[in-house]
């Protein structure tokens, strides 16, 4: 009897643990799963996600393997969409889709002393809702239709504006807590926290920023709104998790 798909059960198995020792950057090869399971969760939010999934599949893993009664003989084979979504998680966890894959790009954005005219014209070509405003190639907050909106409503009546004037000179730019910086290596994962972390906190989040490395004094090469969620590729594993 052929054992195939337990055979390739256990290699997507193995491609696993050592893609949680890279994350867990731990090269001891005798690290059991569930302790580079556990180190690694802290600090990669793509393992936290599926820790309960991870920890299922080990589960499985270890009844097909750990009770062998012999050399090459598996006391179950796994069905074949079992073994599938096994693989798929292997790759998954070894290459998960990056932040820039669903964000918007090129980034519009403009700085303190762009010109008012600059930002309607690109209001009116784009259509985007959000403008990331800079001074000195460092962020200083995100201006949205709504701010727009909001501050023509204010002044209608003394409404004074000059298509000339700068950015700076008619909106007030602060850095408000409904917009977050990650880096470039960023994971959708790590996107999908965020926005959960928001929503858990009954707070607004207006954007999130995709720059180099994650800080303010970069210019943006990328930007998510709760809209952009919807090109998120959903991954589900409903075999593994009943397993």
């Amino acid at each position: 009897m052929g054992y195939e798909l337990s055979e390739r059960f256990e290699a997507a198995f193995n491609q696993i643990h050592d893609t949680l020792c890279d994350y867990a950057n731990e090269h001891n090869n005798h690290a059991s799963f569930t302790e580079v399971l556990t180190k690694a969760r802290v600090q990669h939010q793509v393992i936290d996600q599926y820790f309960d999934l991870l920890k299922q599949s080990s589960k499985l893993r270890n009844a097909m393997v750990h009770r062998k009664i012999k050399e090459d003989f598996y006391i179950a084979e796994p069905h074949q969409d079992v073994v599938q979504e096994m693989e798929q998680l292997a790759s998954l966890l070894a290459e998960p889709p990056t932040a820039l894959s669903i964000a918007s790009k090129p980034v519009e954005f403009f700085y303190l002393d762009s010109s008012i005219s600059k930002l309607i014209n690109c209001m009116q070509e784009k259509e985007y809702s959000q403008y990331p405003i800079y001074q000195e190639d460092k962020l200083i907050g995100l201006l949205t239709d709504g701010d727009i909106a909001n501050w023509f409503a204010a002044n209608i009546d003394k409404l004074s504006i000059e298509m000339g004037q700068p950015i700076g000179e008619v909106f007030q730019i602060v850095k408000k807590d409904d917009t977050k910086i990650v880096g470039k290596d960023a994971t959708v994962m790590d996107i999908e926290a965020i926005f959960k972390e928001y929503l858990e906190k009954n707070q607004k989040i207006e954007a999130i920023l995709i720059t180099e490395n994650g800080t303010a004094a970069e210019l943006p090469i990328g930007i998510i709104s709760s809209w952009d969620l919807i090109r998120l590729k959903t991954y589900n594993f409903p075999l593994l998790k009943h397993t």
